[in-house]
């Protein structure tokens, strides 16, 4: 079997969740998608297949170099990796800044905690669009919360 070159060969996953959630945002099952993350030396590299992908489906997308984690992804460390947002509607990813915005507003305050997190890590699952069931899952799995 010939040796398989690792970075073509991790190109081309990453081509194929973007086809999947540029689909997904455009058939309106998902509102908001996030590509698999990828580190800022290979955004060259991945840039048109995510032109492609977005004017085949007709939708958008926006380079985000630093995702808001929340409650609902545990306990992960985003330093260093950019993300595409993949949405049909503009309004969408306003609700997204405008919700990262509210986050880095409370912690300047001292108030990003309880209820106020919770309520932060509930927002953006329902952006990914995942049912309460699977948001309150995560969160009880995540923290206990």
């Amino acid at each position: 079997m010939p040796e398989i070159d690792e970075r073509s060969f991790n190109l081309g996953k990453q081509v194929g969740e973007i086809k999947a959630w540029c689909e997904a945002a455009r058939s309106g099952a998902k509102d908001m998608s996030l590509s698999a993350p990828f580190r800022p030396k290979d955004y060259e590299s991945i840039l048109p297949h995510m032109e492609e992908q977005a004017g085949r489906n007709d939708v958008k997308f926006h380079l985000e170099r630093s995702l808001m984690g929340t409650d609902l992804f545990g306990e992960m460390d985003l330093s260093g990796i950019w993300i595409f947002i993949i949405y049909a509607q503009e309004e969408v990813l306003e609700r997204y800044l405008a919700l990262k915005a509210e986050k880095e507003m409370l912690k300047a305050e001292g108030k990003y905690e309880g209820e106020a997190k919770r309520s932060i890590a509930i927002g953006l699952g329902r952006l990914l669009g995942y049912s309460e069931a699977h948001i309150n899952r995560r969160l009880k799995m995540n923290y206990g919360s």
